[in-house]
């Protein structure tokens, strides 16, 4: 009859009316009943939960609660580290800048204005994007907690000023895409409309927008087309896409540039055959080849000088730093002292067999040789 009674609570089934001790058992083993028997001795741990739920109000999801929880505390350290960081950094810029030096640095983002580069700007425009990524997820997991567990979405983690994060822009895009195209089929719907793009202006939604785009395209290239066409039976002869204004004459005319620089470099290859190789950009007519080759070197120029000057920093960083000048005493110190003089002794045994040898295959002076030595010997000794 227990197990019985167990069964019929766990499945939600209809009971025997004529079974008591099964209703008996039911009522002893309901959740109120089991509350009553363990306030006789209640546990601390439990009481304690129970206080902290009770103040931050009824609790949605323990799981996502109690993660937002742990990307609170991640965020605190992050910050931490991330200030003490900075004022390190800070330092070594006052007191690089009062001895007339640059301070030193390792990360590309860390160089001065005048030598930043492309890897700089780029790991540093990152830098901040991910450092508001962070932020905008510690105030919304900051409003998990506030709400006991229930679910925020992105772009619902705003700032004081009401401003979003970079993922809640994102989302608030997507979502404002979304619903664009929600309302604009709705309304297709209702108002028994083929094609997306034959709706309103105002109603008309990204579909719309993108089909009178592809038919505004399609329909100047009908035009020129036909234009051609015209032209072509007029004179008697093939009119190319490029004597017609429409997408297909401005595509021939940029290959027709390409094709023109290309036969000038051919040109002046020829009347320079000294030289095995002409590049586009030395050319005397620079098509879009030599401006894009052009603008490719400039870019790795600028690339090569910042990682020089990056590496010249890490240099004078790691000798610096090195443990076996900061404390020799210590175990890093002691080891690489040790490591330095294994590899410099030969060096130096080398150094010390070439002097000797060098000196014994040396000869002694000439009569005149010595003279001369011996006479500015005693010049320089009555000065």
């Amino acid at each position: 009859l227990p197990l019985l009674g167990v069964v019929c609570t766990a499945f939600n089934t209809p009971q025997h009316h004529g079974i008591q001790p099964v209703r008996e058992f039911s009522r002893l083993t309901s959740p109120t009943s089991l509350n009553l028997a363990t306030q006789a001795s209640p546990d601390p741990d439990s009481s304690e939960k129970d206080k902290n739920s009770e103040e931050m109000g009824e609790i949605k999801n323990k799981g996502l609660l109690r993660l937002a929880q742990l990307s609170l505390e991640d965020y605190e350290w992050r910050q931490s580290l991330f200030k003490s960081n900075e004022a390190d950094r800070k330092v070594e810029e006052s007191l690089a800048r009062m001895m007339g030096d640059e301070a030193s640095y390792v990360r590309p983002m860390d160089a001065s204005s005048e030598t930043i580069g492309p890897l700089g700007l780029l790991e540093k425009s990152s830098v901040d994007w991910l450092m508001n990524v962070i932020d905008e997820e510690a105030r919304r997991a900051e409003k998990i907690v506030g709400q006991g567990g229930a679910l925020v979405r992105p772009y619902e983690a705003t700032t004081p000023d009401g401003e979003l994060g970079p993922l809640g822009m994102v989302e608030k895009k997507f979502v404002d895409f979304l619903e664009n195209v929600r309302q604009s089929e709705r309304i297709r719907t209702e108002a028994k409309v083929l094609r997306p793009k034959d709706l309103d202006e105002s109603q008309r939604g990204p579909l719309g927008k993108a089909e009178m785009e592809a038919v505004e395209q399609i329909k100047s290239i009908f035009a020129s087309e036909k234009l051609r066409a015209q032209q072509s039976k007029k004179r008697d002869r093939v009119v190319r896409p490029i004597d017609v204004p429409g997408p297909l004459g401005d595509f021939e005319m940029a290959v027709l540039d390409v094709v023109q620089a290309e036969r000038q470099r051919k040109r002046e290859k020829d009347e320079n055959p000294e030289s095995l190789f002409l590049r586009p950009k030395d050319s005397k007519v620079k098509g879009p080849l030599g401006q894009l080759e052009e603008q490719a070197v400039e870019a790795v120029r600028k690339l090569t000088d910042e990682e020089r000057y990056r590496l010249r920093s890490v240099k004078r960083l790691l000798d610096e730093n090195r443990p076996m000048e900061q404390d020799q005493m210590t175990v890093l110190g002691f080891v690489e002292t040790v490591m330095v003089g294994i590899i410099r002794a030969p060096i130096l045994l080398f150094q010390i067999v070439a002097r000797v040898k060098e000196l014994l295959d040396s000869e002694p002076l000439d009569e005149e040789d010595s003279r001369i030595l011996e006479t500015k010997k005693q010049q320089e000794d009555r000065k």
